[in-house]
């Protein structure tokens, strides 16, 4: 029997509750000009996300807004300030929220 797993799309609504490391990034707008690169995301920490395109470079998340592309072609913009944390913790907290929702109901 073949397993298949049902991936959730990757949406402007959705972004932040996902896996950012190997989504093509582009920096449209830092409080430093040398922040402004394109490329690769390549890991990510609590404050920081690490593009990898003419070298390696570690841009603030909380000073940066940054354009991701999802595997299906959909530009998503992003204010970092959105995406400051743990990223493990970051995706638990969505799971967390949508199970409080629920209850609600």
């Amino acid at each position: 029997m073949k397993l298949t797993r049902n991936r959730m799309k990757i949406t402007k609504e959705n972004i932040i509750c996902h896996e950012l490391i190997g989504l093509p990034v582009k920096v449209t707008k830092s409080a430093h000009k040398g922040y402004l690169i394109s490329g690769t995301v390549i890991d990510e920490t609590k404050n920081m996300i690490i593009i990898e395109g003419n070298g390696i470079k570690k841009i603030p998340k909380n000073v940066s807004t940054f354009e991701f592309t999802s595997p299906n072609g959909v530009k998503v913009e992003v204010e970092g300030k959105e995406i400051i944390g743990r990223p493990e913790d970051r995706i638990k907290n969505v799971y967390k929220i949508k199970k409080i929702r629920k209850s609600f109901k």
